[in-house]
């Protein structure tokens, strides 16, 4: 193997976000001996041709498990193919429905690592992609024929985009919630990626992102001169009572004594240096109160604040993402252990830090730098007190995984699931669905990022895209008990919503199935029991895209409620839904940035 494959084989095992990676990494002709040296081969009779399923096992499985055909559409694997090609030093103009064309020169990334080009079909649909400079190899791993070879078979064995839509009547509306557009004074037809309901001091905070950083390859762009934001409301009257700009998307929030606990999650296309951060804000007073604890992560996803070794103070589990190149992509599910000074030491935290931890104040383990770590859920998931770790991997190998707690500060990875690259791993949570005491697992399966065209959306549905629930059986070992068919699944929360002694699942889809008549961008699956969930909707005259949900009191009535977060995504939802479609523009023209499913089971 020659250093470049090697390279690529230890580098590019989750380089490849949302399109599957036909990555060679094989010892090729050009590896072996010169006749006649030591160590050389006698030519032998010439060999059979490889058929497409050799060619992929051959060149795609360093990377990530053989793909089968009906993963994607037919009509979206041309360019999931040709995007891969790349990495088999293809260039892809041979074939007569694709073209190729460059971006426009202000479109470049600032980054030495990636190159753009616009890849339009026979059908007028456009994409911009980013192959990874770096990956790409100076010479064709293999024949142009071998990859038509492999291009042909997923073409004829694939089905097309409309076999694969999900058809089913609209569920029935969800008894027991009031969907409820609040008085927030918050501009409409935002891009709310977190929401956090502090019910006793009778707040909410919403955290906007504007995606300016991902539009036109980064660098602010017409348009999207506002800033990444957190704004805090009064719960009751409606009136913003809080303000402060980030340097990047608030992608999740956890309270504190004193306010809110932001994490940001930093831009795409990456820096050499993570901008990703996690800071404590505080809005009483004139100016907001800023206190970082960490800085310099790449993509910073989620957090969790747990007491992790028993010592009785708070840490603080975070997963980050990574950014998608070089050896460990900077991705990590890291612990971040309070000390004894932290109090004392963050009282004067400053508003920014070196890259790193708040010094005195938080000790760092690296639990595993995977990359693609987008998401994490904690709960004692072998009933022995003591609290695990549930972890969602969605870069090359799609992993659920499970870390069991030693009590030592260390933990033991246990592999429950591996997928294709097609599931598109979104999110994790927790909850006992069948009563026995051992908690199970969610996982949401929708990422639809790949169906990003310029101009307009193709959403690639795909068959994988759902709500999955797994059953504890004990000893680490989980199996499969349900399954919802969802496009674009995205987020979800788990709460027993009408309070019958079981958890519920609620979940939202930033990416729905657009063309259809009711896209299903939420539903509520309500607890049969034995692992059996009976699907609801709601009003379509509340309909949206969301992408970010919550179940928090909002009306201090004592029961959870839920908080949606529109899901205004920049040139990801269809131009027709942004301007008539009912479900976003429909009412005077906009769409509420925030709504409330209010709960009214046993009553109002």
């Amino acid at each position: 193997m020659t250093p470049w494959q090697l390279k690529k084989t230890l580098l590019l095992r989750g380089a490849a976000t949302g399109l599957l990676a036909l990555v060679a990494v094989s010892v090729t002709a050009k590896d072996a001996a010169p006749a006649g040296e030591p160590g050389a081969t006698k030519p032998g009779p010439p060999q059979q041709e490889r058929s497409a399923q050799e060619l992929i096992q051959r060149h795609c499985t360093r990377c990530h498990l053989a793909p089968d055909p009906r993963d994607l559409s037919r009509e979206y694997w041309s360019y999931a193919l040709h995007y891969m090609g790349n990495y088999v030093g293809m260039k892809g103009d041979e074939f007569p429905d694709m073209t190729v064309s460059p971006v426009p020169p202000d479109w470049e990334p600032q980054q030495d690592y990636t190159k753009r080009y616009i890849l339009s079909d026979s059908q007028g649909y456009m994409r911009d992609l980013y192959p990874f400079k770096m990956y790409i190899p100076p010479a064709p791993e293999m024949s142009a024929e071998e990859f038509r070879r492999i291009r042909a078979y997923y073409l004829e064995k694939s089905l097309s985009w409309p076999d694969m839509e999900i058809k089913r009547p609209k569920a029935p509306l969800a008894p027991g919630f009031k969907p409820v557009v609040p008085n927030l004074d918050l501009e409409p037809n935002a891009l709310v990626l977190a929401t956090l309901v502090d019910a006793k001091r009778r707040r909410i905070h919403v955290g906007r992102s504007v995606i300016d950083d991902w539009v036109g390859g980064g660098g602010r762009k017409e348009g999207f001169d506002r800033w990444d934001d957190v704004v805090v409301f009064d719960l009751d009257s409606g009136k913003r009572i809080g303000y402060t700009t980030l340097e990047s998307d608030p992608i999740h929030m956890t309270l504190t004594e004193t306010g809110v606990r932001v994490l940001t999650h930093g831009r795409f296309p990456m820096t050499k240096v993570g901008i990703a951060a996690m800071t404590d804000w505080e809005f009483d007073g004139d100016k907001p109160r800023a206190r970082m604890l960490v800085d310099g992560k790449q993509r910073f996803v989620k957090h969790h604040v747990v007491d992790m070794n028993g010592d009785g103070r708070e840490d603080i589990v975070a997963n980050a993402f990574g950014d998608g190149v070089g050896g460990d992509a900077q991705a990590e599910l890291t612990i971040f252990w309070q000390t004894p000074e932290f109090r004392s030491l963050w009282r004067d935290a400053p508003a920014d830090i070196k890259p790193g931890v708040l010094p005195g104040a938080l000790r760092e383990t690296i639990v595993s730098n995977q990359s693609g770590l987008i998401g994490s859920a904690i709960g004692d998931l072998d009933n022995d007190g003591k609290p695990d770790i549930a972890a969602l991997v969605a870069q090359g190998r799609q992993e659920l995984q499970v870390f069991i707690n030693n009590g030592d500060e260390t933990f033991t990875r246990h592999l429950i699931e591996e997928n294709t690259p097609s599931f598109g791993g979104n999110a994790v949570e927790l909850g006992d669905f069948d009563g026995d005491g051992k908690i199970d697992i969610v996982v949401l399966n929708g990422d639809n990022v790949a169906g990003n065209h310029v101009g307009q959306i193709v959403p690639a549905p795909r068959p994988h895209h759902s709500v999955r629930v797994f059953r504890n059986l004990g000893g680490a070992k989980f199996s499969k008990a349900f399954h919802y068919p969802m496009h674009g699944a995205t987020r979800a929360v788990v709460h027993d919503f009408d309070d019958d002694g079981d958890p519920d699942i609620a979940a939202v889809s930033l990416f729905p199935q657009w063309k259809a008549a009711e896209p299903e961008s939420f539903v509520y699956l309500e607890n049969k029991g034995g692992f059996a969930f009976e699907p609801f909707s709601f009003a379509s005259e509340f309909f949206g895209v969301w992408v970010s949900i919550e179940a928090a009191d909002v009306n201090a009535d004592g029961k959870a409620d839920i908080v949606l977060g529109l899901g205004d995504f920049p040139e990801l939802v269809p131009a027709d839904w942004r301007t008539a479609h009912p479900a976003m523009r429909g009412r005077n023209g906009n769409a509420a940035s925030v709504i409330y499913l209010v709960n009214t089971h046993g009553g109002p």
